[in-house]
């Protein structure tokens, strides 16, 4: 008698007694990672701002090397929990050769897209990135490698434009 009375009671309620359906899966990448260090007594941060949709990922990052800062952007494609950066654009340097459009220099060789060959992967809550010939693998990961997922970047994020070609990028218009 008791159960029917629940089941009476639950429906009048407005709820069923199945099982709710399942969440959609989160996107992995989806969201930013950034790690920081003290360099010459200031603090230098390192991110990537990464938007997830279904496989395809597009991200903005900045990284400093040989006393400077340098920004890309990059979509790429996610397969097997492994993000294959397939196209970058950006301050040349170690990452790429070729300028985003629409930010060159006049005198400026390569604008537009490059290729890479990085891959993106995590790691006990970090995100890693490697060349495509080495494997995307945690085995010697140890606590503190890898770039920590943050809830914002603050003041260290990207520029309203790059937040603005982040989402056109997520929506498939880059």
């Amino acid at each position: 008698m008791r159960l029917p009375t629940m089941a009476i009671l639950s429906i009048a309620a407005g709820i069923s007694l199945s099982p709710p359906a399942p969440a959609s899966a989160p996107a992995p990448f989806d969201g930013a990672w950034m790690t920081c260090e003290t360099y010459s007594r200031a603090e230098i941060c390192s991110y990537k701002l990464l938007a997830q949709r279904g496989s395809r990922v597009c991200g903005v990052q900045r990284y400093f090397a040989t006393n400077a800062y340098y920004e890309q952007r990059f979509v790429g494609t996610v397969k097997d929990k492994v993000a294959q950066i397939e196209k970058i654009c950006g301050d040349p340097g170690s990452e790429t050769d070729t300028y985003c459009a629409g930010r060159a220099p006049r005198d400026a060789a390569k604008i537009g897209w490059g290729t890479s060959s990085e891959r993106l992967f995590q790691c006990r809550g970090r995100l890693f990135s490697t060349s495509s010939d080495a494997p995307a693998s945690c085995q010697g990961v140890t606590p503190g490698m890898g770039m920590p997922r943050v809830r914002s970047l603050g003041e260290q994020g990207p520029q309203p434009e790059d937040r603005a070609w982040l989402a056109a990028c997520a929506a498939g218009r880059e």
